[in-house]
């Protein structure tokens, strides 16, 4: 295998520097699926812009070729880089009012993968925020047996990218790798298997107006799980699966018994929203759960820890003030479109944060010396990273003064909604035993 070269090498670094620190915990599943030897095309789900590459890139020492719409050529800086790693312009039929001829990107594909290279293709064809795999484009199938047909030994790799919170800072990224596909037979059956394949990797739900139903069946399911004494989902692929089998046993309700269905939908809505008139929020992302509850009680059963915790964090919330509002004013000047938005809050993000980091310890260092100002930079990541987490414990755990004087305010409905969420809790109990029942050992996952 022929080493990238420098410049990919080092831009490599930096991006895969980057995604480490915006994400807490990367977990990729199924790379014994990649073949190093063999020319590959990778396809993955595209649910976050730029963002999707970086993370494909992870994990693949080779060079990549990123097949990329043409439009990201032509931002400032951000195309060159593009260029610089050799990206392949494709031009799409919406940006282009249906007008456009990619011979030249598929030529180039086949050029690349004759030559052993590994293609990253997004085969939906846009970014979208929406929980499913949308309609596939043609293209990916048409690349793939082309090549094969030229006699090159390609596979396809299904990705599935799971983003439990997928713009939060420090929030975690399951990267499913799925079994390679050899591309054979017609390119609109080839489209529908590789469709498949990323339905079988990612979190698929069907209707955009299921999405904060299953978080909120998730978060109960993980609660009556957890009261059994099953092990908890701690890994992002452990709550992933474990999402997915909440939608799986939704589909089967709903086949099985739609009335029942319905009655539940309409329950769970209810709950939402009289959630959100007493503003409470919405249900904690069942997906982004790390055992919080455990570390919550210890911090509710424990003044001194509180004590000792509350002016580390207000240290590190002081110093993050400036990068707090630097990235506020920049959003508000500059709103990056849905397409961008990863891309801007990463790089700007740490463009901005590593500019006042800079600038308040040079202002340190002048007034107090140089070893203080040392000490002080050194200080400021690990203090901001643990202001967050101890903000997001209070934020997760409803310790916050204004939501506790709206329970207050309302203990009458708020007793009525627990009394409510108890029942569906119960009623999901039943569900969950019936189900798990109708799939037996055959379930691939806990649920």
């Amino acid at each position: 295998m022929t080493a990238p070269p420098r410049t990919y090498r080092a831009l490599r670094a930096v991006a895969r520097a980057a995604v480490r620190a915006f994400y807490s915990t990367i977990e990729a599943t199924g790379l014994e699926h990649v073949d190093p030897r063999r020319p590959t095309i990778y396809a993955p789900t595209h649910p976050n812009s730029i963002i999707d590459p970086l993370l494909v890139g992870l994990f693949e020492d080779r060079a990549i070729r990123f097949v990329a719409r043409d439009g990201l050529f032509q931002i400032p800086g951000f195309g060159a880089l593009l260029r610089a790693v050799g990206a392949i312009p494709v031009a799409r039929r919406t940006d282009h009012d249906g007008d456009v001829d990619n011979a030249a990107a598929f030529a180039a594909c086949q050029d690349a993968l004759r030559e052993g290279a590994v293609i990253v293709l997004f085969p939906e064809g846009k970014t979208h925020g929406r929980l499913r795999v949308e309609p596939l484009k043609t293209g990916l199938a048409r690349i793939a047996l082309d090549a094969a047909a030229a006699g090159v030994d390609v596979a396809i790799v299904p990705v599935g990218l799971n983003y439990l919170v997928r713009h939060a800072f420090r929030s975690d990224v399951h990267v499913a790798f799925g079994e390679p596909i050899v591309p054979e037979g017609e390119m609109r059956g080839l489209t529908e298997e590789v469709a498949r394949r990323l339905r079988a990797l990612s979190l698929h739900v069907e209707r955009a107006d299921d999405e904060r139903l299953i978080a909120q069946v998730t978060s109960i399911v993980a609660e009556l799980r957890a009261r059994e004494g099953a092990s908890r989902a701690t890994t992002p692929s452990e709550r992933v699966a474990l999402a997915r089998r909440v939608v799986d046993a939704y589909r089967w309700l709903e086949a099985r018994d739609p009335a029942r269905t319905y009655a539940l939908r309409d329950r769970l809505q209810a709950l939402l929203e009289e959630r959100a008139a007493l503003g409470l929020g919405g249900e904690r992302p069942a997906l982004q759960h790390r055992g919080e509850t455990v570390i919550a009680k210890r911090w509710t059963e424990s003044v001194a820890l509180r004590a000792l915790a509350a002016p580390v964090a207000l240290y590190g919330v002081v110093n993050h003030l400036p990068s707090y509002v630097g990235i506020r004013l920049a959003l508000a000047l500059t709103p990056p479109s849905f397409a961008r938005g990863a891309l801007f809050r990463l790089g700007a993000g740490l463009t901005i944060v590593g500019v006042c980091y800079a600038t308040q310890t040079a202002w340190v260092s002048a007034a107090f010396g140089p070893a203080v100002g040392a000490l002080y930079g050194l200080s400021l990541a690990p203090s901001g990273l643990f202001a967050r987490r101890f903000l997001a414990e209070l934020r997760v755990h409803r310790l916050g003064p204004r939501r506790l004087l709206r329970i207050l305010r309302n203990r009458d409905r708020v007793a009525l909604l627990r009394a409510e969420r108890d029942a569906l809790a119960e009623e999901l109990a039943e569900l969950r035993r019936e189900y798990l029942a109708h799939v037996g050992d055959a379930a691939p996952a806990p649920a």
